[in-house]
């Protein structure tokens, strides 16, 4: 049934996560693994450091909303194993990844710049854990919760593809991060955080914000 206050929540969830994605590709953008060389990097990083921590400040509150929807995603599921394993996967995705995300905000700016082999250590490491393995659980996670949905509420089939493939390009982000494609990683992080989120909108609505809500 409609429950108009899941669906404000996943509104602001969204916010969130397009407020982190404006950061990630504007004044985040030189202090990332993804064009310049370490030094560069850090150079940056130190000349911005509030707002660099800030850019991870606001990744983490978007690693918590994500949490937030699957908990609320799964109350539209039966009791059973998909429906706990799911959520549990999103939640044990967020361990690496805010991890990954206090190394890059608090710990990278401290280290020495003529310290190279602890600043790639660091680098590589962070980049491993948010990249492929957080963002591989959370991806799981909102997987088995979207097919287990689709299996339970057939109806919903519509609205549940775009999701899936959301996730989908989601993992071929933690793929791509394995195979050090860092360039197609970047591929992967636009298309399936534009598609998430807008999924996110449309399932909410969908759900909790419309009144014709058709269940199998």
């Amino acid at each position: 049934m409609p429950k108009p206050y899941y669906f404000y929540t996943t509104l602001l969830i969204a916010l969130l996560i397009f407020i982190a994605c404006l950061m990630m590709n504007g004044p985040m953008r030189p202090g990332l693994p993804v064009g310049d060389d370490l030094a560069t990097r850090l150079a940056y990083i130190n000349a911005n450091l509030t707002l660099w921590q800030w850019g991870w400040l606001s990744w983490m509150a978007a690693a918590l909303s994500l949490l937030a929807f699957a908990v609320m995603l799964s109350t539209e599921l039966q009791s059973g194993a998909p429906r706990q394993y799911g959520v549990l996967l999103v939640a044990l995705g967020m361990a690496p990844d805010l991890m990954a995300e206090t190394l890059y905000a608090f710990v990278m700016p401290q280290v020495a710049v003529t310290d190279i082999a602890l600043l790639q250590f660091i680098d590589n490491l962070a980049m491993h854990l948010t990249g492929f393995l957080g963002n591989g659980l959370y991806n799981l996670g909102g997987m088995l919760l979207t097919l287990a949905l689709l299996k339970q509420q057939p109806a919903l089939k519509l609205w549940l593809y775009p999701g899936i493939v959301a996730w989908l390009l989601g993992l071929g982000l933690s793929v791509s991060i394995a195979l050090q494609q860092l360039k197609l990683a970047e591929y992967f992080t636009a298309a399936s955080m534009v598609l998430s989120t807008l999924w996110f909108v449309l399932i909410a609505w969908k759900l909790w914000g419309s009144s014709n809500v058709r269940r199998a």
